[in-house]
């Protein structure tokens, strides 16, 4: 009889797992009295970086919580990945390397960018808070339900894997509210990030010259999300030969995409980050994965885009939208996404992009649409700060238990 080493392995780990869950259950059985309540932030991967950095943020100066870190295995070296490569680098919030050490804590709260969890939790233990990493447009079932509102987000009985879910649009969280499953979960104020956009439009000739932008330029920003349907690889490598020809009629481009086109994730897709980095050869400006967004977003006059998270960005920063084509089933039909992608120009291909960018800088018909989506996300720094502090009160005191108690 052959046994397979890796089969071993697995099992082996399927064990400790098992164990680490029921350790980790006694250790969190009751609720800590006294003392500082640690809280968990799961990074799975890169992109998640910024969304609990904000988070952290947003608690500082509440001695009474104690923050750790721990990486997740989207890094290259896995829960070994090194703070200082990273955004909490200037941060003191310690890292977990081991996981056994997550098993053995004792946890107030861990909180979740996405829809993973940092070892295997054993349920109504410690509480669990989703904070999202987007604005929740994104569908993998032809636009019934958005990622967030998906079986994704469910158990194996249909229950939310998480205790509170934050939900960044408004009028997204009115609608989820009304529901049986997701509705006693939501909890919302707006996009995290909304306060950076205040005065958006007064900071973007300081933004351009940071950035090193010639003045009187037209500035187009472009940004695209990952897999065979985002931007890049819809309007392909012709976009560039199109932006090339559109510099010489006073345009400036800025390209940024999504940093897992960085690497392989399909074998039947090329990941394309290695070309769009190549553009700064050609005279194009190239927004790198890791680098601040804001500015760049700032520094534009408009903003070409697909489905990504950036959306909703251009939306706050009140700015005038191109959308790449993509399949409408690509976004959650009740989204926000969806809306503007019915109201705003849509190209297919390259070769249109020249003539949106000029209807676009010749009218404002669509400023009012812009200010009606914008109000779905803002929301102050002030607000969201104190809105951020109840909801960790509520997770970490204790109510959240006799809420439940009571249904």
């Amino acid at each position: 009889m052959v046994i397979n080493g890796k089969w071993v392995k697995n099992k082996f780990l399927h064990v400790l797992y098992m164990a680490g869950r029921e350790i980790s259950g006694i250790r969190n059985a009751g609720r800590k009295k006294d003392g500082r309540k640690n809280i968990l932030l799961f990074c799975q991967s890169q992109t998640m970086e910024e969304h609990l950095l904000n988070f952290a943020e947003q608690l500082e100066g509440r001695q009474e919580y104690a923050l750790y870190l721990c990486f997740g295995e989207d890094y290259p070296e896995g829960r070994k990945h090194k703070k200082a490569d990273t955004l909490f680098r200037d941060t003191r919030i310690p890292v977990i390397g081991k996981t056994w050490k997550l098993y053995f804590m004792r946890w107030a709260l861990v909180v979740c960018p996405n829809m993973d969890y940092p070892f295997w939790l054993k349920r109504g233990t410690i509480p669990v808070l989703y904070i999202g990493h987007g604005s929740g447009g994104i569908s993998y079932d032809g636009g019934e339900t958005s990622y967030d509102y998906s079986s994704a987000s469910l158990d194996e009985r249909g229950r939310p894997l998480f205790d509170v879910m934050l939900e960044p649009n408004k009028e997204t969280a009115r609608l989820m509210k009304a529901d049986p499953v997701y509705g006693p979960v939501i909890r919302s104020a707006g996009y995290r990030f909304a306060y950076k956009f205040r005065d958006a439009s007064s900071k973007k000739a300081e933004c351009q010259r940071r950035l090193g932008i010639p003045e009187g330029r037209k500035v187009v920003s472009v940004w695209g999300s990952w897999n065979k349907e985002s931007l890049f690889h819809v309007l392909g490598p012709e976009l560039f030969e199109v932006c090339r020809d559109l510099k010489k009629k006073g345009y400036e481009f800025i390209f940024s995409i999504h940093g897992r086109e960085y690497q392989k994730y399909d074998n039947q897709i090329e990941p394309l980050g290695e070309l769009v980095e190549k553009q700064r050869e050609n005279g194009f400006f190239v927004r790198s994965p890791g680098e601040d967004w804001l500015p760049y977003m700032l520094s534009s006059d408009m903003i070409v885009v697909d489905y990504s998270s950036m959306l909703s960005l251009a939306v706050l920063a009140g700015k005038k939208v191109i959308l790449s084509d993509f399949p409408d089933g690509r976004i959650w039909k009740k989204s926000m996404y969806y809306e503007i992608k019915q109201v705003f120009p849509v190209i297919s291909d390259a070769g249109g992009l020249e003539q949106a960018l000029e209807d676009l800088e010749h009218t404002d018909r669509y400023e009012s649409e812009i200010a009606r989506f914008r109000e779905q996300l803002y929301v102050s720094e002030a607000d969201y700060k104190k809105f951020i502090q109840d909801v960790v009160e509520e997770l970490t005191s204790g109510q959240m238990d006799r809420m439940k108690n009571r249904r």
